[in-house]
Order: C-alpha cells, then sequence, then structure tokens
C-alpha cells in the first residue's frame, strides 16, 4: 500500500531546520549527527526534504494504526545523501478532516 496522497505531502521546512538537522536542538541533535554523516545539514534542507518526498511517493507503507489525531503511517526507505546513505523510518500523519499526509518525524533504522 502507498502512502495517501504520496504526490502532495506536507512537511514542514522550520521543523527540519529546527529539529531534524539541528545540531544544536537538545533531541533532534542526535538525528542531525546521522543525518550530517551522509551529508545533509541546515544549508541542504531542500534536498533533505526532496529526499522525504521521494521514500513518501516511491515506498510502500510499513505499518499504519489509527489514533485519536488520525491515521498514522510508517514508510521505511533509504535517505540518499550526498556523500552516503542510511535507512530510516519516516512517519506520517493524516489528521481527521485533512486531505493531506504532514510529515510528523525521521528516525534512522
Amino acid at each position: 500500500m502507498k502512502l495517501p496522497h504520496a504526490e502532495d505531502v506536507r512537511i514542514d521546512e522550520s521543523k527540519v531546520r529546527g529539529y531534524l538537522l539541528s545540531a544544536s536542538h537538545p533531541i533532534g541533535r542526535s538525528k542531525a549527527r546521522l543525518f550530517a554523516a551522509i551529508g545533509f545539514n541546515q544549508g541542504s534542507a531542500a534536498a533533505f526534504i526532496d529526499e522525504l518526498r521521494r521514500i513518501a511517493a516511491t515506498e510502500d507503507v510499513s505499518a499504519d494504526v489509527v489514533t485519536p489525531f488520525g491515521r498514522k503511517y510508517a514508510v521505511h526507505g533509504h535517505l540518499r545523501g550526498p556523500v552516503g546513505s542510511r535507512p530510516v523510518a519516516t512517519i506520517w500523519l493524516l489528521e481527521h478532516g485533512q486531505k493531506r499526509v504532514r510529515l510528523v518525524t525521521v528516525r534512522p533504522r
């Protein structure tokens, strides 16, 4: 099964820059170090987002669960960076009453 409306997912750039790729964020910095190892940093956030969109559009949903907020999906794939790749789990949420899935987080696998 593919992610619903995978061609039009919502990804908050400020979340990517301020959390996932932030070397100073108290929680996100460990993820940022792993993503930096394959060539992503705050300056390459647009390329990172493009990779997340590619994973959302091309990979299958590996798990989905109904939550009080809506349906949550996990999509596994390989995040391809400028200097390497890393297996990741991308987590998406289709909130009740919404038509577009939004990125919740990315976790190394």
